[in-house]
């Protein structure tokens, strides 16, 4: 038995939680069980806590700077759980990693430029490409023996054409593909050979299932470090979406400078928060056993669920899962349109599954549902999921 407890239930309604308290204005109504937005149910270990309240012991909360602590506990996680030497200059804070995709596009190209994006993909990447006035360059990921694949013909011709700039999410959400070191290599050496850099959003790279290891594009060269910006946050691994802190990692020198004049000079993004701060130095510094134990929960939470579909509900399709704690589930063969399939969810389930749809055309009759919680909830999604679609 491990030393974290991953089962109890805690409730989050009337917390502003927008998993519990914002269903209303996505689905009509909050008598819903949420298994839909990216934050778990489990309680942050008890040694962040403690850190916090170590620092609310002082009682000024003014302007802070970045402890050594800070950075250190960056630098070490990333080398300890990822194999990848970061240097302390290449470090630049953000909120969060969407505001850091934001500023990213915001510096590195102008209104009108294309973005590539392999969809179906975290739909904020459509926003921040968007809400710019930048164009997206859409390259659907193509299934090859039941496993979505990079099309790296069309990405070769969408970078020929003219896109400089493409987001990966690494590892890929909603699909829960780890892409491995040929694909990353392929991806590196096409992002060279055209000059477009790659931003990659790793913000689930702690979160692979046994057998799968996350690979940081930036690590595998130098050639391709200098063409790799990287997204990081503690917010998914340790359940911190709220204190917004993340890290962009750039190691060229030249992109670094350029960022620094938008976002420190420009937007002045610089300071972080104070307890942000001290919350991702305590999770990245004493996090390793909590990461271990938290992977093999979701993991047999993972097979709990693989087990029920294949014997309860055999036609909702499911793919290979690699990472990440959202699970694609494909809906099409109970031949429902997808505004029934989400209306049944809703009023006969009493289910919050994020909308397919959100993430591209290719989430038609699909849906993202979030396994991040006590085996206990897991159970009555299923039974709630069969009941809903038998009947």
């Amino acid at each position: 038995m491990g030393s974290y407890d991953f089962d109890s239930i805690i409730d989050r309604r009337n917390t502003s939680a927008i998993k519990f308290d914002g269903c209303k204005e996505i689905y009509g109504t909050n008598d819903l069980l949420p298994m839909w937005i990216a934050d778990m149910d489990f309680a942050v270990p008890e040694y962040i806590i403690s850190a916090l309240k170590k620092r609310l012991e002082h009682p000024i909360f003014g302007y802070t700077q970045f402890s050594d602590g800070y950075y250190n506990s960056i630098i070490n996680w990333v080398s300890r759980r990822h194999q990848w030497n970061i240097q302390r200059d290449w470090i630049f804070f953000s909120p969060g990693v969407v505001t850091g995709l934001a500023c990213i596009v915001n510096t590195f190209t102008k209104p009108g430029d294309g973005v590539i994006v392999h969809t179906p993909v975290y739909h904020p990447f459509y926003y921040v490409i968007e809400n710019q006035g930048r164009k997206i360059v859409r390259t659907p990921l193509k299934l090859e023996n039941d496993k979505y694949v990079m099309d790296f013909d069309l990405l070769e011709k969408n970078m020929k054409e003219g896109a400089k700039l493409m987001f990966i999410c690494n590892p890929h959400n909603p699909i829960g593909r780890c892409w491995n070191r040929e694909e990353l290599e392929t991806l590196g050496n096409l992002a060279v050979k055209y000059n477009c850099l790659i931003v990659s959003d790793a913000i689930h790279s702690d979160m692979t299932m046994p057998n799968f290891k996350y690979t940081s594009l930036a690590s595998i060269s130098e050639v391709f470090a200098q063409q790799t910006i990287t997204c990081m946050s503690p917010s998914k691994t340790f359940n911190l979406a709220g204190i917004s802190t993340s890290a962009i990692i750039i190691p060229n020198e030249e992109l670094r400078r350029k960022f620094a004049h938008v976002v420190i000079e420009g937007l002045h993004i610089q300071n972080g928060n104070t307890l942000g701060n001290i919350a991702l130095e305590a999770a990245y510094t004493h996090g390793d056993q909590w990461v271990d134990e938290l992977r093999n929960y979701l993991y047999n939470n993972l097979l709990f669920m693989q087990e029920f579909l294949s014997k309860e509900l055999p036609e909702v399709k499911i793919h290979p899962h690699e990472a990440t704690y959202m699970i694609w589930l494909n809906f099409q063969k109970y031949g429902l349109t997808h505004e029934q399939l989400w209306q049944k969810l809703i009023s006969k389930g009493k289910l919050a599954l994020n909308d397919g749809k959100i993430f591209g055309a290719e989430g038609d009759n699909c849906m993202r549902l979030n396994f991040a919680c006590p085996r206990i909830v897991l159970e009555d999604a299923m039974v709630r999921l069969k009941q809903t679609l038998l009947s």
